[in-house]
């Protein structure tokens, strides 16, 4: 059976034992049914309102939805895969993270590369080192030779992580 979604709730499923995403079914209009909705292990999702759910009878009286749609427009090419949050009621596509068919994970429709904090440090450390042996070199009249320091650790993002 096909409905659409016009609420939610989060609510103990049939046996009391887990809370569970419970949805607010439309099948007809005037056929309104609460329904638990079972998604993939590892994945939380709690869809839209207005999105499309299929639903599947377990027993006469419990119905489970298993599979839904928000009805916006593919964008992946065969092989990929996009999570992506939405509006509610849904309109359009958020938050993305995309594995596309080049093994590579893109965020939010992004095209620039990401580089690890900790090899970048190491890097521009060891420049500041080699320029200030250069300086140390220096000879002026006026007085010591300068140096240079670099702080980079204001720019470090802790909430994404690279191997």
């Amino acid at each position: 059976m096909l409905g659409i979604i016009k609420g939610r709730q989060i609510i103990p499923n049939r046996d009391g034992d887990t809370d569970k995403v419970m949805l607010q079914i439309e099948f007809l209009p005037d056929d309104v049914r609460l329904v638990e909705l079972m998604t993939e292990s590892g994945e939380d999702s709690n869809p839209a309102i207005d999105s499309r759910v299929f639903v599947v009878d377990e027993t006469e009286s419990y119905k489970l939805a298993i599979a839904s749609t928000d009805d916006l427009t593919p964008e992946c090419d065969p092989g990929e895969k996009e999570f992506y949050s939405t509006d509610d009621p849904v309109t359009s596509k958020l938050a993305r993270i995309k594995l596309n068919k080049d093994g590579e994970i893109v965020l939010n429709l992004g095209t620039k590369s990401a580089v690890s904090y900790a090899e970048l440090n190491t890097a521009l450390q060891n420049l500041v080192t080699a320029i200030n042996a250069v300086l140390a070199t220096k000879a002026d009249a006026a007085g010591a030779a300068g140096t240079l320091t670099l702080d980079i650790s204001a720019s470090e993002v802790d909430e994404v992580l690279l191997p």
